[in-house]
């Protein structure tokens, strides 16, 4: 039994590191339209649109997870570099990048350490090669 929820590069979310309570995904799809004389307009589907996911979590380090988790997350962030984004199962979501990072600091210690940390992590899909994989060189990449 795996004990990484789910890994976006090498940072893996678990009870360990920093724990996600809620994964929210949505997908867009592109159409295009064609205006039509007495009816609806004509629609063709263009390819995938924008695809973002939104992990909602908490690390509390007496019980689960690590401020380094935190920092850590920020630091892949600050790196504006794309990571594979997979779960504890085996699933490929994509490739991410860390859209936006939102975090909540609540309970503190008399020296200003949170005891709490909630989180909300915005990652972005992208067509760019994960911050891991060279690039290819003579052969182009087969898609999956």
């Amino acid at each position: 039994m795996s004990t990484t929820m789910l890994a976006l590069g090498p940072f893996p979310f678990g009870i360990a590191t920093a724990a996600y309570t809620e994964l929210q995904r949505q997908m867009q799809f592109k159409h295009g339209a064609t205006a039509r004389i007495g009816e609806r307009d004509a629609f063709q589907y263009l390819g995938p649109g924008d695809e973002s996911i939104t992990l909602q979590g908490a690390v509390a380090p007496e019980i689960t997870g690590t401020l380094a988790s935190i920092t850590r997350l920020e630091t892949m962030g600050r790196g504006g570099n794309a990571y594979v984004l997979v779960d504890g199962a085996g699933y490929v979501y994509g490739v991410y990048v860390i859209d936006s990072m939102e975090t909540t600091q609540r309970y503190h210690l008399a020296d200003g350490t949170p005891r709490r940390v909630d989180f909300t992590l915005s990652l972005r899909r992208t067509d760019t090669l994960p911050a891991d994989e060279p690039p290819a060189t003579g052969r182009q990449r087969n898609a999956a």
